[in-house]
């Protein structure tokens, strides 16, 4: 293996505004104070946005089976069938839209930009 392989590019340093210069790395220190201080929460809730949504997924199993099995009766319930069909749809719709990647993004977001800052800008942050 070569040297210059394993060498990692030298950063080109540019000019960028001075007011943002001088503001940046305490801008990155509040942001990196802020966020040792929630990303343990955030971890904490995905462990608790995981548990409800394997509870809804059992209702919808649940509501289609029973709606299944009414459906297959001899002599059916429409109005069962009705309600327990809307009820379903809300519930898949609620499923639909519970996205936990994008409830707890801001964290690899944040982790992200971050990364991106320091590769950018330098040692601007302590983080």
């Amino acid at each position: 293996m070569k040297v210059s392989e394993t060498q990692q590019p030298t950063p080109i340093v540019r000019e960028i505004n001075p007011r943002f210069r001088d503001r940046l790395p305490a801008l990155m220190h509040s942001v990196s104070t802020i966020f040792v201080a929630i990303e343990p929460h955030v971890q904490d809730l995905e462990v608790h946005l995981k548990e409800f949504q394997e509870y809804l997924d059992f209702e919808i199993e649940k509501t289609k089976l029973e709606i299944s099995k009414e459906a297959w009766k001899n002599i059916a319930d429409r109005a069962k069938l009705e309600t327990d069909s809307e009820w379903l749809a809300k519930l898949e719709a609620l499923r639909a839209d519970f996205k936990i990647e994008a409830m707890t993004a801001p964290a690899t977001l944040i982790k992200s930009l971050f990364k991106r800052t320091r590769e950018m800008f330098g040692g601007v942050s302590q983080y």
